[in-house]
């Protein structure tokens, strides 16, 4: 089976993250920009996306708008396509978050400092890498299933991340290196 896996077009969070690398989205429901809007319309035709028979998004608003801007059928969504939860620091910034107590030690405990990219340690009530591997997987599997030739995922960087580390076996070091931009389609086999 061949996916292609494509992040959603720039959005409000992206920009408040290039302005503010303090900015944490995680699940934050935000909007796409008008450039993310554009990325999206830019899509159609792509010659990577033809032939294939299914769209499956992430709940959340910049995913499933960023399918609609090119989808021509129907677009299904499944939760477990969802961004890594960031838990209470959804949508926040650094700078208000060491202003609280409890969460003062999360941006000075080096155990805790590497919340924001770790296959171990999470911000509070969030997830880890690990914790998106294991419903990224159960996705995988489950599409396994399916009779189909070619899906496009349309998802977040996270959720790739770790749909290409299983894919392709890599390693938790290699999987946080990896770089995926907006609205830039990645083809692998799956098998």
């Amino acid at each position: 089976m061949k996916l292609v896996l494509i992040r959603h077009g720039e959005s409000e969070a992206n920009v408040l993250q290039s302005q503010n690398s303090f900015f944490y989205c995680g699940r934050w429901d935000c909007e796409l920009t008008e450039k993310g809007r554009m990325q999206a319309k830019l899509l159609k035709g792509n010659a990577v996306l033809d032939g294939a028979k299914k769209i499956i998004s992430s709940p959340l608003k910049r995913a499933v708008d960023t399918a609609a801007g090119f989808a021509d059928r129907e677009i299904t969504v499944d939760a477990r396509l969802t961004e890594r939860s960031l838990g209470d620091f959804n949508g926040k910034f650094r700078g208000d978050l060491e202003k609280i107590p409890e969460y003062k030690k999360y941006f000075t405990e080096r155990r805790l400092l590497p919340f924001r990219s770790s296959f171990s340690v999470c911000a509070p009530n969030g997830e880890t890498y690990a914790d998106v591997v294991k419903r990224v997987t159960s996705f995988l599997e489950e599409l396994k299933t399916l009779d189909l030739e070619k899906v496009i995922i349309v998802s977040h960087a996270v959720a790739i991340r770790c749909m290409l580390k299983i894919i392709n076996g890599l390693s938790e070091e290699e999987t946080l290196a990896l770089f995926i931009d907006n609205c830039d389609p990645v083809a692998v086999e799956y098998r």
